[in-house]
């Protein structure tokens, strides 16, 4: 990003329509310019909308404008030519507030450039290791180039800091243009299914508890015990540029944590915010939490947190083995299922079992064993003795009526009630029922029946209402972004463009609003000195197939961690030996693969081993800790607000260990 603003290898013109980047920030406060701050609005409408518009500096004019296409604005089009505006990237001024006093303004730009001053190729060498020729090449191989795709994978959300990789990284796509058929960031494109709520959403008498899985994860393994017992006040001031301590995290997370407990709307007060319930009963269906949640405490707690646990999945799990009940699931090649990831492709795919199929046991599809359940419960609660508890008390926040019906649960589940006959909502009870109820609701299967994606060889491509940010061709590459590039439709974001510039208070202490880097929160010591990363396996899809035998055979057959070559002579360990990975909050014994193709700095181990299928049933997660981004806990500003746009990671990254040859256990 240094390289591309230094050598204006940016697009202007591109920067002014798309971005933010020309909207005008006060130098007082280092908030953006609203229009709340110059005009005083007549009414609470226009009080919320001009919280929501924006200034630049028009260059025709040398006088302020208002940009059409924020979320506050009437005019909705980013065409700003329509406007007269032609907007400055760079200068400062001075406005008259609606107050009478003046201000001194600049742009998000100038803001920008002051925060990527410090983080010159030369004087980042030492820390990233790459060569300032690498990154000066690197900038021109995206800068100049007709269209450039970026592409990242997950690893990057991984870390304690991830979010500002992966801002810094999109935005670079900002700078030089990079929309549509020009390139950008490829990692997933937004795509549109609508419809499928005819499946889960009770024909809207029902909504469900939409809880943070960031925060509740956390919540769930007490992650603040282990936060407090692993990370140093050195490491927290590392990782928030020296601005914030240890203590002052902990009583923010807390503070935080307190606000959106038993799912409590947030307060306008209120800068960090998720919600988060405990369950008293969890009914969880194919997620091995305890192989996959970071912590060694987190099974105890989770555990001692829950009276009840009831596990669904289609193989012993390690959730499945400390279940209280385990209730066995069909496999993925049993059932009647579509499958679709429209972020990545176009195509849906059709599971459906052989015919004469015997089930195994007492397997069942999901939709049925729930079916089942659901009647089991409408029976018990038609008993003469419970007809008066039937009706559960529920806030109308979540139930239509202020109540929950059990008496009439099954049929409310399946459809097969009153209210839902007479809205010929689809029946629903099993798997081919949902399959079909699918495929007629959602408007971009259509016009595909079951019959005819088996016709076709088992799947169905996408139609065109299936895209979002551009059209859907049936013979060309979908691009993202052309309804924006070419249209002049708005993103959905406060401002409508592309963000670079966020005026939270957090934002503002942390990054002073813009791009910035800020070092790990991982521990930074000789005593430790290696970062344990597990990237996504070659033989299994996370835990999937991960005991298969014969997938097996084209691996170690046991976990294994890959080692450097040098380190590996240094600490006598040779490949195939046992080795104890370890740090303060615990450890795990694995085999050694050792390998040139690693950095003396780091073991890669693949993940999804199953504790059990470790020593002492002591998986890599023991010597992973748990802690929650202050970045991505705020809340409350345009549209970073809590949804499914919105939430925090769980971080893989931040746990520094050691190694040793164990002589006293072996694979």
């Amino acid at each position: 990003m240094y390289e591309i603003i230094k050598n204006k290898m940016y697009k202007p013109g591109f920067m002014k329509i798309y971005t933010d980047l020309p909207f005008l920030v006060r130098e007082d406060n280092g908030k953006l310019l609203r229009r709340s701050d110059i005009e005083e609005p007549k009414n609470e409408e226009e009080k919320e909308a001009f919280e929501e518009e924006f200034y630049t500096m028009n260059k025709k004019t040398g006088k302020i404008a208002l940009m059409p296409g924020c979320e506050g604005s009437k005019e909705k089009t980013l065409d700003i030519r329509e406007f007269g505006i032609d907007p400055e990237l760079e200068g400062e001024w001075e406005v008259t507030l609606k107050d009478g006093s003046k201000v001194k303004v600049t742009t998000v730009f100038e803001k920008l450039k002051k925060n990527v001053e410090q983080f010159a190729p030369e004087k980042t060498k030492d820390i990233t290791g790459v060569h300032p020729d690498t990154v000066r090449q690197l900038a021109k191989d995206i800068a100049l180039p007709k269209v450039v795709e970026i592409t990242t994978g997950f690893s990057l959300n991984k870390y304690y800091n991830g979010i500002l990789n992966i801002w810094n990284i999109a935005s670079i796509c900002g700078l030089t243009g990079r929309l549509g058929p020009y390139g950008g960031l490829n990692t997933e494109n937004e795509f549109s299914l609508s419809g499928l709520g005819a499946l889960s959403g009770f024909g809207g008498k029902y909504k469900p508890r939409f809880g943070s899985g960031f925060v509740g994860e956390f919540v769930f393994g007490d992650g603040m015990k282990t936060f407090k017992e692993y990370f140093s006040n050195e490491d927290v001031k590392r990782a928030t540029g020296g601005k914030i301590s240890k203590d002052e995290y902990i009583k923010i997370v807390e503070e935080a944590l307190k606000a959106g407990e038993d799912g409590k709307d947030r307060t306008e007060e209120e800068l960090y915010y998720k919600p988060w319930w405990t369950p008293e009963v969890a009914i969880i269906v194919a997620d091995s939490k305890f192989r996959r949640n970071k912590g060694s405490e987190y099974r105890k707690a989770f555990l001692k947190k829950t009276k009840f646990f009831a596990y669904v999945d289609y193989k012993m799990s390690e959730a499945a083995m400390f279940a209280d009940i385990l209730l066995p699931a069909k496999s993925h090649y049993e059932v009647y299922d579509i499958r679709t990831s429209p972020g990545y492709h176009r195509f849906t795919n059709l599971a459906q079992p052989i015919a004469n199929m015997k089930p195994v046991g007492e397997a069942k599809d999901e939709w049925s064993m729930f079916a089942f359940i659901a009647k089991k419960l409408e029976e018990i609660a038609n008993k003469p003795g419970n007809k008066e508890k039937a009706k559960v008390p529920d806030s109308k926040k979540y139930a239509r009526t202020g109540y929950r019906d059990l008496a009439n649960f099954y049929k409310e589940y399946t459809n097969t009630d009153e209210e839902s006959e007479a809205a010929m909502e689809p029946y629903l009870g099993t798997d081919k029922l949902a399959v079909e109820a699918a495929l007629e609701k959602c408007e971009q299967y259509k016009p595909w029946t079951m019959e005819k994606m088996y016709a076709a060889g088992g799947f169905l491509q996408l139609n065109e209402k299936a895209a979002k940010l551009s059209p859907l061709y049936a013979d060309r590459p979908y691009n993202s972004g052309e309804f924006t590039l070419f249209k002049f439709e708005r993103f959905e974001t406060l401002t409508g463009r592309q963000t670079f510039y966020v005026d939270h208070p957090t934002y503002l202490k942390l990054t002073n609003g813009t791009n910035y880097a800020l070092k790990p929160l991982a521990p930074q010591n000789k005593k430790n000195p290696f970062m344990l990363m597990t990237p996504h396996a070659r033989w299994s899809i996370h835990s999937n197939w991960k005991n298969s035998r014969t997938l097996q055979r084209l691996q170690r057959g046991v976990p294994y961690v890959h080692v450097n070559r040098k380190i590996a002579e240094m600490k006598g360990i040779k490949d195939g030996d046992t080795i104890r990975i370890f740090n303060e909050l615990g450890e795990f014994y694995a085999m050694a693969k050792v390998s040139s193709s690693v950095a003396p700095d780091t073991l890669v181990m693949e993940h999804g081993w199953e504790p059990y299928q470790y020593l002492f049933n002591k998986g890599h997660n023991e010597v992973v800790p748990m802690s929650l981004n202050l970045l991505e806990l705020a809340d409350g500003w345009g549209h970073l607000k809590f949804g499914g746009l919105w939430d925090g990671n769980q971080y893989a990254y931040d746990g520094a260990v050691d190694i040793e040859k164990s002589t006293k256990f072996t694979y």
